[in-house]
């Protein structure tokens, strides 16, 4: 079994405190690190982004995830290149249809053929400097010839497979249970061989929330609530072809339909422990938070990380809601307490593979 790939995602924050973050992570052995794009919420992702690029060397970096609503893919194409000019070999693109950055907006998420318009779009203008989007044509005067992976956020079926059809690589929403797992890669493995390709040609990613502590119970305590976050994408369509067993789904829908858009990425202690409350009580507390989270004691997360590996996940995302400097703490434990037992010690960082 190959040595896992481990990065993460965080809040665009004070971008220099975000640097000297990120810095840090690179440092102490993560493979790629991604900022939120939610102007409502946060600061500029590719602002960020830069100033983060300034600062390190061998992460790869980029946004995780935008979405086709925001900006043109004129903008996106050329924040890209500009990002490849900055750090030139790490730069992705992650994308998805659009979360908390389009619906603060007041704008709906993108559909699926949208998706795949603007990421063919942004394409050809770096390709060539010409394309053509929503019946107008549109260019780009310099960076052709740039290339930068693309990454899709994936939270259901179709997405997975258009992933696999389109995509550089895709990160998975769907959870990290090991049967979680498995159904996700059947699904983008479809997608890919509809276009000639195969499993093995796309980067793939699992997402999750991490929360780890030697103390038994105390991660647990800590970060309980955060499984919530991702039931959100359950509720913003249908439950079904998303792996979940039959007993478990409306309590998911109910629980998504509940989660408070405007404090995502920024919960209050009040607020989580209402989501664990109501988690409960709807009976899906537990299930939720085994698949959607790594959590426990260094033992206990080994384990979990291992099942999700036999089920053939190779790299994995960390979702950071926190501020600095929590977050940095948070990323610090993962280092010295998770890492080294996949082999991982500080600045052994490398470039995932699929």
């Amino acid at each position: 079994m190959s040595v896992p790939g481990f990065g993460f995602g965080v809040t665009p924050g004070p971008p220099e405190g975000v640097a000297a973050e990120i810095r840090d992570a690179e440092a102490l052995g993560f493979d790629r690190m991604g900022v939120w794009d939610s102007p409502a919420l946060f600061r500029d992702p590719w602002m960020t982004l830069g100033a983060v690029a300034r600062e390190t060397s061998t992460i790869r970096l980029g946004t995780w995830v935008s979405n086709p609503v925001s900006r043109h893919p004129v903008v996106t194409a050329s924040a890209m290149a500009t990002l490849e000019d900055l750090a030139p070999g790490r730069t992705y693109f992650g994308i998805g249809s659009g979360g908390t950055g389009v619906w603060h907006l007041g704008q709906p998420a993108a559909r699926l053929d949208e998706l795949r318009e603007y990421i063919a779009t942004v394409r050809r203008l770096l390709a060539d400097g010409r394309a053509s989007y929503q019946d107008s044509d549109c260019r780009l005067e310099w960076g052709r010839g740039t290339s930068v992976p693309i990454i899709i956020s994936a939270h259901g079926p179709r997405a997975l497979r258009l992933a696999g059809e389109v995509a550089d690589g895709v990160v998975c929403g769907l959870g990290v249970l090991p049967e979680v797992v498995s159904g996700c890669l059947e699904l983008i493995s479809e997608g890919a061989e509809s276009a000639g390709r195969t499993l093995a040609d796309l980067e793939v990613w699992f997402t999750c929330f991490w929360f780890v502590d030697a103390r038994p119970g105390a991660a647990l305590a800590e970060g309980a609530w955060a499984a919530t976050a991702f039931a959100m994408h359950f509720s913003q369509g249908r439950v079904e072809g998303k792996f979940v067993p039959s007993e478990y789904r409306e309590g998911i829908a109910r629980l998504g339909e509940q989660y408070d858009l405007v404090s995502h990425g920024k919960v209050t202690d009040d607020l989580k422990r209402r989501y664990v409350e109501r988690a409960d009580a709807l009976g899906i507390g537990d299930y939720i938070r085994s698949r959607f989270m790594f959590c426990g004691t260094p033992e206990e997360v080994e384990s979990q990380i291992r099942a999700a590996m036999a089920a053939g996940a190779r790299n994995f995302d960390g979702a950071l809601d926190a501020d600095l400097p929590e977050r940095r703490r948070r990323i610090g434990n993962w280092a010295e307490l998770v890492l080294p037992r996949f082999g991982r010690e500080p600045g052994a960082g490398a470039r995932a593979d699929g």
